[in-house]
């Protein structure tokens, strides 16, 4: 099943990494890699936040990963009327982060909460399209059992560490 890659490996993805030499081998071979949009939206918010402190390279970044999405390498998954219900009904059972999933310190109790909400948007996100989900989070196989056990006869979603670049 084809995968779709969460921020923690998203974020990764940039002109001189050895990320793009995959993702473009992935191309060449018919496939793309995907996002989800809240994988966007995150990645986004980081190089907006980084630009308006000043860092140039920041803005750079966010320009050239725009680039890649016209261009085709980068599929991005719509968080849809389908993945929004599953969302909700995700966050009434799990309002907040369990107590296993590790919080930056630089992030503040409001940011982690957010966080955690786009992260049950890219698990909806990735269910209802079909995708295994990419993920270094030791918080998503928390998600998946939440997931599998309210749709227990839909194909269940399925969490695999990051390609190895």
């Amino acid at each position: 099943m084809p995968e779709v890659w969460d921020t923690t490996t998203a974020a990764r993805l940039r002109p001189d990494s050895p990320v793009l030499s995959y993702a473009t081998s992935r191309r060449k071979a018919g496939e793309r890699i995907a996002f989800t949009a809240s994988t966007l939206s995150e990645i986004s918010y980081g190089l907006h936040k980084a630009t308006i402190a000043g860092n140039a390279a920041a803005d750079m970044q966010l320009q050239w990963l725009r680039a890649q999405i016209a261009a085709g390498l980068i599929a991005i998954l719509a968080f849809d009327d389908r993945a929004a219900e599953i969302a909700g009904a995700l966050r009434a059972h799990m309002p907040t982060p369990p107590a296993t999933a590790k919080t930056p310190k630089r992030r503040s109790k409001a940011n982690s909460r957010v966080a955690w909400i786009m992260d049950l948007q890219s698990a909806a996100t990735a269910f209802v399209h079909g995708y295994d989900l990419a993920t270094a989070d030791t918080h998503h196989p928390l998600i998946a059992a939440k997931l599998n056990t309210l749709a227990p006869t839909a194909p269940p979603l399925l969490i695999q560490a990051p390609p190895r670049f």
